[in-house]
Parts: C-alpha cells; structure tokens; sequence
C-alpha cells in the first residue's frame, strides 16, 4: 500500500512540475505570434511605373522620395474608374495609397486604390 502511495504522490508531483514548466513557455509563445504580425502603413502618392513581371508598383511623394512595392497574390487593386480593378488598370501618373507591411525586409503592398480625398469626390458627383 505504501509503494502505490508512493508512486501515486512522486506521478502527481511530476505532472505538476512538466506543467509549471510548460505553461510559461506557451504564454511565450502565444506572445511571440501576437508581435509577428506586421504593422499596417499607408503610402500616397503617383505611380512612376508598374512591372506585372516582377511583381512591382513604384510609387514617388510630392517630395520626390520613392518606394517600390512588392505585390503579394493576395493584394487588391482599384482605380478611380474601377472599384476593384486588376494590376493591369493601374498606369502610371495616377495617385494613389499603398496600404503596406514590411515583411523580411520587403515592402509588400496589400491594397492600392486612390487616396480617400479622390474617393469623397467621386462619391459627391
């Protein structure tokens, strides 16, 4: 009787260490995922050029600093004539915001469409 009661405290006392063990590194964890997740940016400006090849829009501010894009299969597109639109309908010269992450070191872009001043005026005509 005394072995089982043995066995029955040293089982008992095992599970409770391998579980104040485990629960810290999966809050970790469940941490860890919640801070991977990209920040979302914005980016306005004029379409300097569009490469369906390479899977890229550049994109020039007023000031004339530039960013180029990396475009994800999953990213969606509008014009000011096309409420969605595909890569092909964007041309350069046209102003636009480039809703964007940074992931691996790339810029990637999840949404083009024109800047939400254009979008208010096209609503009141």
């Amino acid at each position: 009787m005394k072995s089982y009661l043995l066995r029955a405290v040293t089982t008992a006392s095992l599970v409770a260490v391998a579980t104040a063990f485990a629960l810290p590194a999966f809050a970790e964890e469940k941490e860890e995922a919640k801070a991977e997740k990209p920040k979302k940016h914005q980016y306005t400006g004029e379409i300097v050029s569009v490469d369906a090849a390479a899977k890229t829009v550049t994109v020039k501010k007023k000031e004339g600093d530039q960013k180029t894009f990396t475009l994800a299969d999953k990213t969606k597109y509008a014009t000011s004539d096309k409420g969605s639109a595909e890569l092909t309908d964007l041309k350069a010269g046209e102003k636009v915001t480039v809703f964007y992450t940074e992931e691996d070191g790339k810029v990637v872009a999840t949404k083009i469409s024109p800047p939400a001043s254009k979008k208010k005026e096209q609503k009141a005509e």
